[in-house]
């Protein structure tokens, strides 16, 4: 009798798509809510790593060899970044010591940080998911924690809390009076032990998605304009009721930018002299913030030598902000390795290159990410970080351009990434207690993945050029 042929096994791409697709939507949501500490977000990033390589059989459907060898000037970058934020002699010290510990938590850093960029950009090509689940499984993670802190400092200390607390902190220093731990614990003081605008960084990325919604009518797609606007207005709620002034300012900022970029896709639509003249400028524009960046962080690194800033806030504000004094303190760290040699110009090699390892007690955390990066990581790894922004900023333009998914989706992701460069730069504290006794510094958090899984999602790779045969 003759035997039936064996059937033949579906292939990967066919079998686990559904498990792929669910486990990443899975795994966002749970970084984006930041579940677990400092142990649970070290078990995401295995998770991430694990299912960002399930991901690479999706991805070669769509890419060959030849497109991948393309893009190894910015793969190979990326990859030593990666590396560089997660062993530096920094950590090695702040996880104890040069052990076995340190090394396995470093490893686990670089490996969720290729993880999830793989992730997100790997999501993009698995067929059974739409773009707009992924969307919402990063915003769910964060309208959750939302929810649940806000709900929580709303019923415990009430609208206002942090304008209620400064107002009884002046009084209570002119009336000379002391505070004792029961009234604190009344008034809410200890709250403040947590840094605010650090615990503001969920809100601040849910409310700027909401520029996406400058792109969507109603009329199109009335469900998931709702769903969007949900969200964002969960965050906006989230910051107005503290309030956190500094994170309100920055969604307005990127709703801004969002609006002014909806205008000239009106203007140049259809007008292709038009929209060239656009492109230039934005390159030109592009280019001087660039420039602009580079020398100003040089001429920081040689401020203890030529004193150049100091003497702009002399001349203009007759002294210099304590947080801008932590930022000179963070760079004579990095250069000198402390400050009591600073005065020497003896520059420590070490530390420079490889991060500050000397700290006792103090962190001069800042207020300026790529600043953190130079003091945790070292040179090398601030101009891949300065460079990955950069990179970014270009990456966003194309992935706003293409044809790829809804343009209020894509707008989204450009505006959190935008809103997460900017408040991390300029308002947010990189510890998250107001005294730096921190157990997960941002480049080392939840949202520092999140970042890499957008920055994957969005990713516009170069493809190669198609030989032609005569």
């Amino acid at each position: 009798m003759e035997s039936k042929p064996k059937p033949k096994s579906k292939p990967f791409v066919e079998q686990f798509d559904t498990i792929v697709a669910f486990l990443t939507l899975e795994a966002i949501a749970l970084v984006c809510f930041g579940i677990g500490g400092f142990v649970g977000i070290k078990l995401l990033e295995v998770l991430g790593f694990y299912v960002g390589l399930c991901t690479i059989p999706f991805i070669r459907l769509n890419y060959s060899r030849a497109d991948a060898k393309r893009n190894l000037n910015f793969l190979i970058p990326l990859g030593i970044l990666f590396v560089l934020m997660g062993f530096s002699a920094f950590f090695f010290r702040y996880y104890g010591g040069f052990g076995i510990s340190s090394f396995l938590y470093s490893l686990i850093e670089v490996l969720g940080l290729a993880g999830f960029f793989l992730l997100g950009f790997g999501i993009r090509h698995v067929p059974c998911i739409k773009k707009e689940y992924v969307l919402y499984a990063f915003l769910g993670g964060l309208t959750l924690y939302c929810l649940i802190v806000g709900f929580y400092s709303l019923v415990r200390y009430g609208p206002f809390y942090t304008a209620i607390y400064k107002g009884l902190y002046y009084y209570y220093q002119g009336a000379i009076f002391t505070i004792d731990t029961e009234t604190k614990a009344l008034i809410g003081f200890e709250f403040f032990e947590v840094s605010l605008k650090y615990g503001g960084i969920a809100g601040v990325m849910l409310a700027s998605s909401g520029a996406g919604l400058f792109f969507l009518s109603p009329k199109k797609d009335k469900r998931r304009f709702f769903i969007l606007l949900a969200m964002a207005l969960v965050g906006l709620l989230y910051l107005a009721i503290i309030p956190h002034l500094w994170g309100l300012l920055t969604v307005v900022g990127v709703a801004i930018v969002a609006l002014v970029y909806w205008l000239i896709r009106r203007l140049v639509a259809g007008k292709e002299t038009a929209a060239k003249k656009v492109r230039l400028t934005f390159t030109i524009v592009f280019g001087v913030l660039c420039a602009a960046m580079v020398v100003g962080i040089f001429l920081l690194l040689l401020e203890n030598r030529i004193g150049l800033y100091h003497k702009l806030f002399e001349s203009i504000f007759h002294r210099v902000p304590e947080s801008v004094q932590r930022i000179f303190d963070a760079v004579n760290d990095v250069v000198y390795g402390n400050n009591a040699s600073a005065s020497l110009h003896r520059i420590e090699f070490s530390s420079l290159l490889f991060g500050f390892s000397k700290f006792s007690s103090e962190l001069h955390g800042t207020r300026v990410m790529t600043l953190n990066v130079l003091w945790e990581n070292g040179l090398i790894a601030m101009i891949l970080f300065l460079a990955l922004c950069f990179f970014g900023i270009h990456n966003s333009r194309k992935y706003l351009a293409s044809e790829e998914g809804d343009l209020d989706l894509r707008v989204s992701v450009v505006m959190v990434l935008l809103a997460l460069f900017v408040y991390m730069n300029l308002f947010a504290d990189e510890f998250p207690t107001v005294h730096g006794n921190a157990t997960v510094l941002f480049s080392q958090s939840n949202y520092f993945l999140a970042a890499m899984f957008l920055l994957g999602f969005s990713f516009v790779p170069l493809k190669a050029k198609e030989v032609v045969h005569g």
